[in-house]
């Protein structure tokens, strides 16, 4: 079972009270987006500490090994201080209409493996805080109870309405501090209208352009572009274009696209990074944190997934050079953010990226490297304390 953990230490929200529209709310200001069809796990060292939150995909926890994989996720989180958590199920997105057989279903099957994960640790008060679910716009309580059959059954009770983020203190409390609001990509259609319009230079695998400028500046031409039409002129509208073209050329080649992932590292003052050993770094050295730009919702990262969904645009249109050039910058932008999603212990996210490079790309001997790494998962050094 691959898991997403908070993805920084970096002014992370305090744990509140017992409430799912709380802590779904809590999630998507940690996750970086809002959180879907998964399991949220919330522990931290007592009321008022800062929120150690991972997420784990439904399909994993309901698949043959999800109950024992779940059980070392939770040992795990112990061991990091957590104390005992709050489990969040999430169907759809919390609020989307389902079946109501279908929801008592789900949630039954995973409130039991949660317990029965809890129990297997030898103490589950200790372990598990609390259990509730969050379907088709409600709240539920999972309480673990005697069956008729001498066992235990998970029984649901119906706890009130789940209300919108909106509604959520936690979200009025992150306007009033200025924190970014994470919100799905609105800007998907234009990102593809900028994708297949663009003209890309042929690649120079002798370039000595710096990435992280290129990079600095496609973003930068991104904002006009993105804003709307009649925002720029025509010549300018070409500007802007061609400097995001130069950065999709230029992560085309493998070792410029490798350096902008450096320089990802390094980001916010961080010591410099041999470019030969940098992963080896990232596992051995704990005091190597990503910063809050490289972690899901941060600037950088946005840029990236951005500049990722132009270039997968881009493969459809243009010369067969053009169209060749967009692949290996898609291919490059994937890993680079499957490596960052694994530096920031998204590892569900990092697998979910891995399986798309997979699947456009059979033979990729990038692939079965990225997937040993987010599957088994090795770990990277740093943790985000609870």
């Amino acid at each position: 079972m691959t898991t997403d953990t908070t993805p920084a230490d970096h002014g992370r929200p305090r744990l509140g009270v017992e409430d799912p529209a709380e802590l779904l709310a809590e999630a998507r200001l940690c996750l970086g987006e809002p959180p879907t069809d998964c399991l949220l796990l919330a522990g931290g060292e007592g009321r008022g500490s800062s929120a150690l939150i991972t997420r784990s995909p439904l399909h994993d926890l309901l698949g043959p090994r999800g109950g024992a994989h779940l059980q070392r996720h939770l040992a795990l989180m112990r061991e990091r201080g957590s104390g005992a958590v709050r489990a969040l199920i999430v169907l759809g997105d919390g609020h989307q209409a389902l079946l109501a057989p279908v929801v008592e279903d789900i949630l039954r099957r995973a409130g039991t493996l949660v317990h029965e994960a809890a129990q297997a640790l030898g103490d589950e008060a200790r372990t598990i805080r609390s259990v509730h679910g969050a379907a088709g716009s409600t709240c539920w309580t999972l309480h673990r109870v005697p069956s008729r059959s001498g066992g235990a059954e998970v029984r649901l009770t119906e706890s009130g309405p789940l209300r919108e983020f909106a509604d959520t203190r936690t979200a009025a409390t992150a306007v009033l501090r200025g924190h970014p609001i994470p919100r799905g990509e609105a800007d998907a259609a234009r990102l593809h209208e900028i994708g297949r319009g663009l003209e890309l230079p042929a690649v120079d695998i002798a370039s000595a352009a710096d990435p992280g400028i290129l990079f600095a500046t496609a973003r930068a031409a991104l904002v006009p572009l993105l804003a709307g039409p009649g925002r720029l002129s025509g010549q300018d509208r070409m500007t802007k274009c061609e400097q995001v073209a130069a950065l999709l050329s230029a992560v085309a080649v493998d070792r410029l696209h490798w350096e902008l992932l450096a320089q990802c590292v390094e980001h916010g003052g961080a010591r410099e990074i041999d470019r030969e050993t940098l992963l080896q770094a990232l596992v051995a050295d704990r005091d190597r944190a990503p910063h809050p730009d490289v972690c899901a919702g941060g600037e950088w990262y946005v840029g990236l997934e951005r500049m990722r969904s132009i270039a997968t645009a881009a493969t459809l249109e243009g010369s067969p050079a053009q169209r060749s050039t967009a692949r290996s910058a898609w291919r490059a932008l994937t890993a680079l953010l499957v490596l960052l999603a694994w530096w920031n212990h998204r590892f569900a996210t990092a697998g979910g990226l891995v399986d798309e490079l997979r699947e456009q790309e059979p033979d990729s001997t990038l692939a079965p490297l990225l997937s040993r790494m987010t599957d088994t998962p090795i770990f990277p050094a740093w943790w985000p304390s609870a």
